[in-house]
C-alpha cells in the first residue's frame, strides 16, 4: 500500500480524522500500559504491608532493643525497648554517639571493636557488655537479601543482669543474618510519606487507618467507594473534584481490597487507595492559554524589550518596551505589521544601522526567518550614537524572537572605566614612591617602574604576577644580614623570610625605615585595602637622611662652639671683675679724702673714674650673668618676700636718674598684694632695668609708670613710658644681646653714656624665664612702650625642692 499517495488522495476533513482516530489509538495504548504498570505497582504495595505488618509485630514483641543502619534507605533507626534500656535523653531519635556515651574503658574499646567489623564487612558479633548496674548481652548481624545486597547492619542489646555468668555464657551464640526483616516500621511509613501522589490504608471497618502527606486534606472519611471495592473484589475508580487553595483540581481515586472478597463472611479486609491528577483536554488547553498569558505579564513587567514574528513573518507579540526604543506607535503595531515593513519605518527614522544597499540589507534580514537554526547575538550601531544588542531565536513554526538590549551606557561606562584605569596606570607608573600591591593569596597585582628599580627586580618577571615569597627571595641580597655575618645562611634566610612575609600581609597600617645592603635607605609603609589586598609603598630617603645627618653634626658643633663661647666669657669676665675692684676702691677712697684734699679737677677725675668703673662692674655683671645662664649655670634662691616692699626699693635707686631728666615717676602697686616666693635679688634686677630703660628712653618732662597686680596664681608687673617706643619690625630683636633701642636721636649726651650696651632686656628675659614666666612688649612709635612681665607666685613645695 502506498501510503504517502493514500494520503494526498484524502480530503482535508478526512484527513483531519485520520489524525484524530490515530491520537485516539495512541491514547488507548498509553493507558493499557498504566493499568498493568498500576496493576504491579499494587502488588507490590500489598507486599510491603505485610512486610511492614509483620516487622512491627515482631519489634512490638520483642524484649530486646534494636538499633539498625539502613543500607536501602539511609540513616539510622533505634527502638523504644533500646532508648528504655539504655536511658537515652533523644529516645527513639538517638545516634550511635549517644549509645556509645552509656560505656566506658575496655567495654566500649570491645563494643567498637565488634561494631566497626560489622559495619566495615557485616562480620557478626555476640557479647556481653558491662555497666556500672546492670549486664547487656549484645548482638550483632547484617540483614542481607537473597543475592547478598546488604539491607542493614543490626545491633540486639538485651538485660541479663539476672542471669548467672554461667547462664549468659552458656546461651550466646553467633546469630546468622536472617534477621533482616526486623526493622521498625518507620521506614515504611517514611516511604509512603515521599510518595508524589496521595495514598491511604482503610481497617477492616473501613475507616482511615493511615493518610501520607500528599493525601492530607484531599481524601475523605466516605466509604462507599472502598465497599464497593470490597464487595466485588476488584479495584474501582472514580473522579472527583476537590478543592485546593481555592482551585478545583479533578482526581481519579482507587480504592483497591486487601482481604478474600466474594466468599461469605470473608469480605470483611481493608482496602488501600491511591489518586492521581486528571485533567481533561479543555482544561488542558485552558491552562496552556494561561500560560501564555502570565508569560506576557511577565515579560511586560520586566521591562523586557521583546518582539515575536511568526512563521509569515508577521509580528505576533511585543512589549511597550519594544515600542518606545524604537519610536512606534502601538496602534500601527497592534495591526500585526511585517518585519518587511518594520524594517522600513526604521530605515525612515534613520534607527538602523547606515548600508550602502538597504534592499540587499533588508533582504537579508528577510531571509533569517528562513536560515536560523539557533540563538544569535549581534551588535546593532545606530547612527544616534546607541549601540543595541539583538538577540534572535527560532519561534513556533517558522517564526523568530527578538530580545533587545541598549548597550550604550554600558560601553560608555567601560569607555570611562577604561580611561580612569589607564590614568592610574600612568599615574603610579610616574609616583617618586615604589608601589606594589599584594593579593590575599600573596601573590603580586600591582608595581610600577621604581618599585622594580629600587629592589633590582625584572619588569618581566614582575608582569607575570609572582608570589611573594618569590620577590622576597629574589632581594635577598639586599637585605643586610644579622651582626657579625658576612651573609645569609639558608636556615636563617628561611625564617627571615617568613618574618618578613608575615609583617608585610599582617592587615595592619605600618611604617618606618630600612637601610639596605647596598647603602640605599627607604621609608616604607603598609596598608591594608579594603578587598583583602595589601599595599606596600617605599621612598628612596637616602640623600634626605644625609643631609639630616650632616644638619644634625653641625647643629652639635655649633652648641659646642657656643658653650665653649659662654665658658670663656665667664672667665674672662671674673678675671676682669678683680682688678675692677680694687680700682673702684681706691677711687672711692680718693673722692672721700681720705689721702688728703683734692683740687675740683682731681675730685672730677676721681668722681669719673668712680663712675665708670662701677658701670664697667654692671656690665661685666650682666654679661657674666648671661654667660651663666647660656652655660645652664645660674640657679634660683627662691625665697619669701614682699612684692610691694621690693617694687619700692627699686623705684628708690631709679628716683635719682628720674629727677636728673625731668621725668615724673609714678607707682601703682597695693600695698597688701602680699607675697610670693621667688629669687628676689634677680626680679629686683629685672625691675630696676625695666625702669632704666624707660629712662633711658623717654625724652625730659616724659613720664614712667611702675605698676603690680595679682592675677589668679601669678604677679604682673609692667613698666610704662612715654617715650619714642618701639617699632613692629624691632620688637623681635630687642631681646637679643647687644641690641639698643631705636630712640637716640632724641636723647641728650647724658643719657647716651648710659643707655649702656644692650643687655638690659636681654637679662629681664632670661631671668623671667628661669621664672618660669613670660615677658610681652606693647608700643606704638612716637607714644612710649609698656613692657608686661608675668611671673608664678610660687608655692612652699617649690621653695623646698628647689632649696633640695
Amino acid at each position: 500500500m502506498n501510503i504517502p499517495l493514500l494520503l494526498k488522495e484524502l480530503e482535508p476533513d478526512m484527513l483531519g480524522a485520520a489524525g484524530v482516530a490515530i491520537l485516539v489509538v495512541i491514547l488507548i495504548i498509553t493507558l493499557i500500559i498504566l493499568r498493568v504498570r498500576l496493576n504491579r505497582l499494587r502488588v507490590e504495595r500489598d507486599r510491603l504491608r505485610g512486610v511492614a505488618t509483620r516487622a512491627k509485630e515482631i519489634l512490638a514483641t520483642s524484649p530486646d532493643g534494636l538499633f539498625l543502619w539502613d543500607h536501602m534507605l539511609g540513616g539510622i533507626a533505634c527502638s523504644r525497648r533500646l532508648a528504655v534500656l539504655l536511658d537515652l535523653n533523644a529516645g527513639t531519635e538517638a545516634r550511635y554517639d549517644d549509645i556509645r556515651a552509656k560505656f566506658s574503658d575496655q567495654v566500649l574499646m570491645r563494643l567498637e571493636r565488634h561494631v566497626s567489623a560489622l559495619r566495615a564487612n557485616g562480620k557478626p558479633f555476640d557479647a556481653l557488655l558491662e555497666m556500672e548496674e546492670r549486664v547487656l548481652h549484645a548482638v550483632g548481624a547484617r540483614a542481607e537479601t537473597e543475592h547478598g545486597n546488604p539491607v542493614a547492619d543490626i545491633v540486639w542489646m538485651r538485660d541479663v543482669t539476672s542471669m548467672s555468668t554461667d547462664q549468659v555464657s552458656g546461651n550466646i551464640e553467633v546469630r546468622s543474618s536472617g534477621n533482616s526483616s526486623d526493622f521498625d516500621d518507620r521506614h515504611l511509613t517514611a516511604l509512603l510519606d515521599a510518595m508524589p501522589f496521595p495514598i491511604w490504608l482503610r481497617d477492616s471497618t473501613l475507616k482511615l487507618a493511615f493518610v501520607n502527606r500528599s493525601g492530607e486534606g484531599i481524601i475523605d472519611s466516605d466509604p462507599s467507594l472502598a465497599n464497593r471495592a470490597r464487595e466485588t473484589g476488584a479495584a474501582i475508580s472514580e473522579s472527583r473534584s476537590v478543592e485546593e487553595n481555592g482551585n478545583t483540581v479533578f482526581y481519579k481515586i482507587t480504592e483497591l481490597p486487601l482481604g478474600r472478597a466474594g466468599v461469605a463472611g470473608e469480605a470483611s479486609g481493608g482496602t488501600v487507595g491511591f489518586a492521581f491528577d486528571h485533567v481533561d483536554p479543555k482544561a488542558g488547553q485552558t491552562e496552556f492559554e494561561q500560560r501564555l498569558a502570565a508569560k506576557d505579564v511577565i515579560l511586560e513587567t520586566l521591562g523586557s524589550v521583546v518582539a515575536i514574528f511568526s512563521g509569515d513573518k508577521n509580528l505576533e507579540f511585543f512589549t511597550r518596551a519594544y515600542a518606545h526604543m524604537w519610536s512606534l506607535d502601538n496602534s500601527w503595531l497592534q495591526r500585526n505589521p511585517g518585519y518587511g515593513e518594520i524594517l522600513e519605518k526604521l530605515h525612515e527614522t534613520r534607527q538602523l544601522p547606515e548600508v550602502a544597499d538597504f534592499r540587499a540589507f533588508k533582504a537579508q534580514s528577510l531571509a533569517k526567518f528562513d536560515e536560523i537554526q539557533g540563538a544569535s547575538i549581534d551588535i546593532l550601531h545606530l547612527p544616534d550614537g546607541r549601540a543595541i544588542k539583538r538577540t534572535s531565536a527560532p519561534y513556533g513554526n517558522g517564526g523568530l524572537a527578538f530580545a533587545y538590549e541598549d548597550l550604550s551606557e554600558q560601553l560608555s561606562l567601560e569607555r570611562s572605566v577604561n580611561e580612569l584605569n589607564a590614568v592610574q596606570r600612568a599615574t603610579i607608573d610616574n609616583l617618586h614612591e615604589g608601589i606594589a600591591v599584594f593579593g590575599s593569596d600573596g601573590k603580586l597585582k600591582l608595581s610600577n617602574p621604581v618599585y622594580a628599580r629600587l629592589w633590582e627586580l625584572d619588569n618581566t618577571f614582575l608582569q607575570e604576577g609572582p608570589h611573594i615569597s618569590e620577590v622576597i627571595g629574589r632581594s635577598r641580597s639586599l637585605i643586610p644580614p644579622p651582626d657579625n655575618t658576612a651573609s645569609w645562611t639558608d636556615d636563617v634566610w628561611a625564617v627571615q623570610q617568613n618574618l618578613i612575609i608575615t609583617h608585610l600581609l599582617s592587615r595592619e597600617t605600618t611604617q618606618g625605615q630600612e637601610k639596605l645592603a647596598n647603602g640605599i635607605i627607604l621609608d616604607y609603609a603598609t596598608v591594608p585595602l579594603p578587598d583583602g589586598a595589601s599595599l606596600l609603598s617605599y621612598l628612596d630617603v637616602t640623600d634626605s637622611v644625609r643631609v639630616e645627618d650632616a644638619l644634625r653634626k653641625q647643629a652639635l658643633a655649633y652648641r659646642e662652639a657656643d658653650y665653649m663661647k659662654s665658658e670663656f666669657i665667664a672667665n674672662v669676665s671674673h678675671e676682669v671683675r678683680t682688678p675692677m675692684n680694687t680700682i673702684i676702691g681706691f677711687a672711692d677712697m680718693l673722692s672721700q679724702n681720705y689721702f688728703g684734699e683734692l683740687n675740683p679737677r682731681q675730685q672730677d677725675y676721681a668722681t669719673g673714674i668712680l663712675n665708670t668703673s662701677r658701670g664697667l662692674i654692671s656690665v661685666i655683671s650682666d654679661v657674666l650673668d648671661l654667660a651663666s645662664i647660656e652655660a645652664g649655670q645660674l640657679e634660683l634662691n627662691r625665697d619669701t618676700f614682699d612684692i610691694h616692699a621690693m617694687l619700692v626699693a627699686v623705684l628708690n635707686l631709679s628716683n635719682e636718674r628720674a629727677r636728673r631728666k625731668d621725668l615724673r615717676m609714678s607707682f601703682d602697686c597695693p600695698s597688701d598684694i602680699g607675697w610670693m616666693i621667688a629669687d628676689e635679688r634677680y626680679l629686683r634686677q629685672v625691675v630696676f632695668n625695666l625702669l632704666s630703660n624707660a629712662i633711658t628712653y623717654t625724652p625730659a618732662r616724659g613720664k614712667v609708670m611702675l605698676a603690680a597686680e595679682r592675677e589668679e596664681e601669678h604677679i604682673v608687673i609692667s613698666v610704662s613710658d612715654t617715650g619714642v617706643g618701639i617699632p613692629a619690625d624691632a620688637r623681635r630683636d630687642v631681646f637679643n644681646a647687644f641690641e639698643k633701642g631705636t630712640g637716640s636721636a632724641v636723647l641728650t649726651e647724658a643719657d647716651d653714656s648710659d643707655s649702656g650696651v644692650g643687655l638690659g632686656l636681654t637679662i629681664v628675659k632670661s631671668f623671667v624665664e628661669l621664672h618660669d614666666g613670660t615677658v610681652e612688649i606693647k608700643s606704638q612709635p612716637g607714644r612710649g612702650a609698656t613692657v608686661r612681665i608675668r611671673v608664678p607666685i610660687g608655692n612652699h613645695s617649690t621653695e623646698t625642692s628647689e632649696s633640695s
